[in-house]
């Protein structure tokens, strides 16, 4: 995660109110760190890339790192219901709004490495959720990478 992230100010926030999701998140997440949201993922993390993805785009690059975080910690074992989202809001968002994405994802290397390599740990078959790796791999060419 970059060291210079900064927390999402009310500019960065711009047109927030235009989506209800989104709105919802910013009652949640305005002016919090990264690990001060930490308990909104879990079983809320299919609404959090939902809101992620029509965030704008300052408040979705500092909080998918929120998202990523999660993943990589003990409370994300067995969660394919985040795992999953994670990786769909990647590919998602990059169609939604080119070079959001892309811009960030050498920071975002870390966790689409360890949920593409981890299916089994996040307890996500294959059958339902699809091949993770398959997925890292279209957001990593949709990122030039």
């Amino acid at each position: 995660m970059p060291k210079n992230l900064r927390i999402p100010d009310e500019s960065a926030w711009y047109g927030y109110e235009e989506d209800l999701d989104v709105r919802d998140m910013h009652d949640m997440f305005f002016g919090k760190s990264i690990d001060e949201v930490q308990r909104y993922f879990g079983p809320g993390s299919i609404s959090r890339a939902d809101e992620l993805l029509f965030a704008p785009r300052p408040v979705f690059q500092y909080y998918v790192h929120a998202f990523g975080k999660f993943l990589l910690s003990s409370q994300a074992v067995g969660d394919s219901d985040s795992a999953s989202p994670f990786l769909r809001l990647l590919d998602s968002r990059e169609d939604r709004d080119p070079g959001s994405v892309r811009s960030i994802y050498p920071s975002l290397v870390p966790y689409v490495d360890f949920v593409a390599n981890n299916q089994v740990y996040f307890e996500a078959d294959i059958d339902i959720y699809g091949d993770f790796r398959e997925l890292a791999n279209r957001i990593r060419e949709k990122c030039g990478v």
